[in-house]
């Protein structure tokens, strides 16, 4: 598939998905359900999103370290500028791809920049797999037999992923030519094995960047909370831990454009059940991917100001 139409088929299912959710949309619940939005739970939502971004700025902190003594001035400004540039490419693999190309271009470690973000993005899904396992557990007699094992399946096969990716280069020295008479795209797998295995030979990190990606699941989750009370929805906390990591996986998967769309459409038919009316779920939905843009600001502001004087590269 041409990336022309790749393009077209995401904007097709963006625009057919929320025509679809629009038609149960009613302005007047809109406006009520917005004006009763105060400004403590602004407050609150600045602050969880702040959290949020902070939590995520040092769990790749942790993990790039790694592969590159890089300042943290010139690490934190390729990670705020990546996220900022992610908005306007595709959900979930935006920001990365955007942040190993910056890292690879700037420290000349493009296999441990991009492994860095292979494993951060794997530990963040586990990690939203994980908080579906603690909402299935907390409300185990109002989730669906269905639901239950598909979000037990899905944290199983994250493990599972992860495991063979974090041992990807005893696959690649068993399946793979040897690089030195091998193409340059088997030189580059082995590369790229090679930098992920810099990980499992450093378990505590990733132990320490696991408990982070939950602690920010719990603040994305939290947000959500404080945004769908604001709004003046009657859901307990505990249901948020059921709805909203398949929610967010929705959101990460590069499917809809900057996060709307098919996030709406999941968000409608995830709380219709719970007796949320489509108005004030797609409220949620609208709000939460507009905190997510809100957390890019600084990154706009950084890549507005222009690049900084120039450094030595780190290796």
């Amino acid at each position: 598939m041409t990336r022309a139409a790749w393009t077209i088929g995401r904007v097709l299912l963006t625009v057919a998905i929320l025509a679809y959710v629009m038609r149960g949309f009613d302005a007047d619940t809109a406006k009520l359900a917005l004006g009763r939005f105060s400004m403590v739970a602004l407050e609150q939502a600045l602050l969880l999103i702040a959290i949020d971004r902070a939590i995520m700025f040092w769990r790749w902190l942790i993990l790039i370290r790694a592969v590159t003594s890089a300042p943290v001035g010139q690490l934190a400004r390729i990670f705020f500028i990546s996220s900022f540039l992610g908005s306007f490419l595709p959900a979930g693999i935006g920001g990365d791809a955007a942040r190993a190309f910056q890292v690879g271009r700037q420290t000349s470690q493009v296999g441990g920049a991009i492994a860095s973000v292979v494993v951060d993005r794997w530990l963040g899904l586990l990690a939203v797999g994980i908080s579906g396992c603690v909402g299935v557990l907390v409300s185990l007699t109002a989730v669906p037999p269905q639901l239950r094992a598909l979000t037990l399946a899905v944290t199983m096969l994250l493990i599972i992923g992860g495991l063979i990716t974090l041992y990807a280069d005893r696959l690649a020295d068993r399946l793979l030519p040897a690089p030195e008479s091998a193409s340059w795209p088997v030189r580059a797998v082995h590369r790229l094995a090679a930098a992920l295995a810099i990980y499992r030979k450093n378990p505590q990190d990733l132990w320490l960047v696991g408990a982070l990606s939950l602690a920010v699941q719990a603040a994305r989750i939290s947000l959500a909370w404080v945004i769908g009370t604001g709004l003046g929805i009657a859901v307990p906390f505990s249901a948020y831990w059921v709805f909203m990591p398949l929610n967010i996986l929705i959101i990460l998967l590069p499917l809809s454009l900057g996060g709307f769309g098919l996030p709406q459409g999941a968000m409608v038919w995830t709380l219709g059940p719970l007796g949320v009316a489509p108005t004030e779920a797609f409220l949620l939905s609208l709000l939460f991917v507009l905190a997510g843009v809100d957390g890019n600001l600084p990154g706009a502001v950084l890549y507005a100001l222009g690049p900084p004087p120039a450094t030595h590269a780190a290796r």
